[in-house]
């Protein structure tokens, strides 16, 4: 094996990629090129990748995709990819739908959202069906990608792919009469298992409280005592404690350093602060533990922005559960959420007040998930009456 495979093979022989290409595009200095990859067939049975690339000074991007398109088919067509599509010149793609979402849409939508898309174009929709010409892109091609993505995984997995992609058309067709807005109700979509919500038990909270260091104890009293969400008690600022009238305020949420608005509307909301919460954050406040920012902020890192609810549940949360013996994967910040509705049901609440606390956008959403916690309480319910008749 030459050094150049090697080096772009890692001293293996390299499986043969059966994916339909569409180039990674860049343009520097006002020129637009794209890179893509050739699978050389080999006399021992093996292939050589190289990599390869196409610049086109002077063009536009729409052009220079044009001009790139017969190259591109050229090449998934010796690579033995799948796909079978020719794009005609000057057509319109998937890829330039997507371009158009990142340009109009994106901007307007949360980092995590954004993120997701990104996420699902990279890994799934963009390999598949970026050089599929929008025309062709109707029911039939899309239960085909439904199909081909659907083994090995959930069928909430396909559900949230299905639902990026349709996304995108759904505001692509409102721009280009040739974009056809597709349901994932029209598709036959595979079976949906629906997970079993993770919960903590309450002596297990404890000894997690008692085991963490500041900031974390105080953030997880937070969680236990108001059920918010993770992003939500990081975005917290002093402003929104009113300690005179015994009200948290949820106005925002923290994702990537960043404060942005709440996962809803039904999200903003005034919660009660308990006795108990009220002396936690005074002292909190008045610690060495609280770092004054510019922001507010409750809670910050040592660069005076909001801490990011991903490192702090590996290298806070995670290793403390494990020094406890305490781990497992579901066992995350929103599992705490989970169990401040179950305890608060299981202590006589009513499933409308639950909701208003975990501020739910629909009474249904609080009933799916604590559905174990009200087959206890029927349980309960059916046995006292029946002792009532039997007495």
């Amino acid at each position: 094996m030459s050094s150049e495979e090697k080096k772009n093979t890692g001293g293996k022989s390299p499986a043969l990629r059966r994916r339909f290409q569409c180039g990674n595009w860049r343009c520097r200095n006002g020129v637009w090129s794209c890179k893509y990859r050739e699978y050389i067939p080999q006399p021992d049975g093996t292939y050589k990748i190289l990599d390869r690339g196409q610049s086109f000074p002077g063009l536009s991007e729409r052009a220079a995709k044009a001009a790139m398109n017969p190259i591109l088919a050229a090449v998934n067509q010796s690579n033995l990819s799948e796909a079978h599509l020719v794009v005609p010149t000057g057509s319109r793609t998937m890829n330039d739908v997507m371009e158009d979402w990142r340009k109009l849409v994106a901007p307007h939508r949360k980092p995590r959202g954004v993120e997701t898309t990104e996420s699902h174009w990279r890994a799934h929709i963009g390999p598949e069906l970026c050089q599929v010409p929008v025309s062709q892109l109707d029911l039939r091609r899309v239960q085909e990608f439904v199909n081909k993505i659907s083994p090995g995984r959930s069928g909430k997995q396909v559900e949230n792919i299905l639902l990026t992609l349709t996304g995108m058309l759904r505001h692509a067709s409102k721009w280009d009469k040739d974009v056809k807005a597709i349901s994932v109700s029209d598709l036959t979509m595979p079976a949906k298992v629906k997970s079993k919500p993770r919960f903590y038990e309450v002596e297990e909270l404890k000894r997690l409280i008692a085991a963490a260091s500041e900031p974390l104890k105080t953030i997880l009293i937070v969680l236990v005592l108001t059920g918010l969400r993770i992003n939500e008690a990081l975005a917290l600022r002093l402003e929104d404690l009113d300690f005179k009238r015994k009200l948290i305020s949820v106005r925002h949420s923290a994702y990537n350093g960043q404060l942005g608005t709440p996962k809803t509307e039904a999200s903003v909301a005034d919660l009660h602060m308990p006795p108990y919460l009220e002396k936690v954050l005074r002292d909190f406040i008045s610690s060495e533990h609280y770092r004054k920012n510019d922001l507010g902020l409750l809670f910050c890192n040592r660069e005076m922005r909001p801490f990011s609810d991903n490192k702090l549940r590996e290298k806070m949360l995670r290793p403390l559960l494990r020094q406890l013996e305490m781990y497992s994967p579901g066992k995350v910040f929103h599992a705490i959420r989970h169990t401040a509705g179950s305890v608060m049901l299981e202590s006589g609440a009513s499933i409308v007040n639950v909701q208003k606390q975990l501020r739910h956008s629909a009474a249904s959403t609080t009933l799916n998930i604590y559905s174990h916690v009200l087959g206890d309480s029927q349980r309960k319910a059916v046995n006292k009456l029946a002792r009532r008749f039997v007495a």
